[in-house]
């Protein structure tokens, strides 16, 4: 296998595992269907993982996840300052952008990534 295919299979795995990681975000900022309201702890775990989403997709060459992944994560830290628990009203935003993330997430296919058909000689200089 060459270094370009590599990094092709590398690309590949990376961008299926951002929408698993997506998923789990999804499920952590579902509120109580009682009350409307998301414990902090979970806008906390949610938060670990879009930082983490931000910068393997920059990484990765998906620059247009990374920035939405980038205005999530920071609308979380944001959340994570404000009382216990959180309510729908405050969530709504994040809501929203994660709704656009995972849009855009399903609609990327590797060969969107920047590093996909990179000329890996000239990367090397």
């Amino acid at each position: 296998m060459t270094m370009q295919e590599q990094l092709r299979a590398l690309v590949e795995r990376h961008l299926a595992n951002l929408v698993v990681e997506l998923a789990r975000v999804s499920e952590l900022l579902t509120p109580n269907s009682d009350t409307g309201a998301l414990p902090l702890a979970q806008v906390v775990a949610a938060q670990e993982i879009t930082h983490q989403l931000k910068g393997t997709a920059g990484s990765m060459g998906f620059s247009e996840i990374g920035a939405t992944a980038s205005a999530l994560d920071e609308n979380l830290k944001t959340l994570k300052k404000m009382p216990d628990p959180i309510s729908a009203a405050q969530l709504q935003p994040a809501l929203e952008l994660l709704g656009s993330l995972r849009r855009i997430a399903e609609s990327t296919t590797p060969a969107m990534s920047a590093l996909y058909n990179a000329d890996l000689s000239k990367l090397a200089q």
